[in-house]
């Protein structure tokens, strides 16, 4: 069973992120408490064109800014990198600053049909939520702020399923037993984050939704999308319903 170490979750860890957010001397003060994550360059030229003028940018890395929504305390992430390991260091050090609620938006593969998933939860097939929770195979978003999400993709005129997510690490090793398998049982997407982001927030106390928007099919055969417009369009979409959604609370 993995992790190596027994009960590892349990155990208390030798540093955190406020050591590292110290050390490069970040301050907390007016930063906002509300996050869009996002892992596509295109959502991030999507949101600096809506609103152009009205954002400041908060550079934690060098890769790495967060652009934040003047008035409205909400900040905008892409994500530099992709995968597990990757966003639960970024959505640990947002943690640290004083983020308390966030929408994931990503894209997907799809095991089922094209279209819009909301997240209700995700099978833990990376490694990287066993350092965080014992061993168990779902992981769960907040559901509050799941139902509310919901109600503004429906606002925004999103036609969406509700849907349950496989995160594996290891993109290039889904394989066909593994997607029959998944398909078989219902699951609706695959992706590479959700499962840990949504173990963080429920270890750290936080409030987490995500969605996804199919952009490539493992049906019978893969047939990639990801260049499309209309993906393009509906993960705009998926921007303005997170944002308006997070203004609301």
């Amino acid at each position: 069973m993995y992790p190596n170490f027994e009960n590892k979750h349990m155990e208390e860890a030798l540093f955190h992120p406020k050591d590292f957010l110290d050390y490069r001397k970040f301050s907390n003060k007016q930063f906002p408490k509300k996050i869009v994550i996002t892992y596509q360059s295109s959502a991030l030229r999507y949101f600096r064109k809506k609103f152009k003028g009205k954002y400041k940018i908060f550079k934690i890395h060098s890769n790495f800014h967060v652009h934040i929504l003047e008035k409205e305390n909400i900040g905008f992430v892409k994500m530099s990198g992709i995968g597990a390991p990757h966003a639960v260091t970024m959505i640990e050090e947002l943690i640290g600053l004083g983020a308390k609620q966030f929408i994931n938006i990503g894209t997907a593969g799809g095991l089922q049909k094209e279209g819009v998933f909301l997240c209700v939860k995700a099978i833990r097939d990376e490694g990287t939520s066993s350092h965080y929770l014992p061993h168990n195979k779902y992981s769960y978003p907040d559901e509050q702020l799941t139902k509310k999400f919901a109600e503004f993709l429906s606002k925004n005129g999103l036609l969406f399923n509700e849907g349950i997510t496989w995160t594996i690490d290891a993109p290039y090793r889904e394989t066909k037993k593994e997607i029959e398998h998944y398909s078989n049982e219902g699951v609706s997407t695959v992706e590479m984050e959700a499962s840990a982001l949504f173990a963080v927030s429920q270890v750290r106390n936080v409030k987490i939704a995500s969605a996804f928007v199919v952009s490539d099919t493992l049906i019978k055969k893969w047939e990639p999308k990801f260049h499309a417009m209309n993906v393009r369009k509906t993960q705009n979409k998926l921007i303005d319903s997170a944002i308006d959604c997070l203004k609301s609370l």
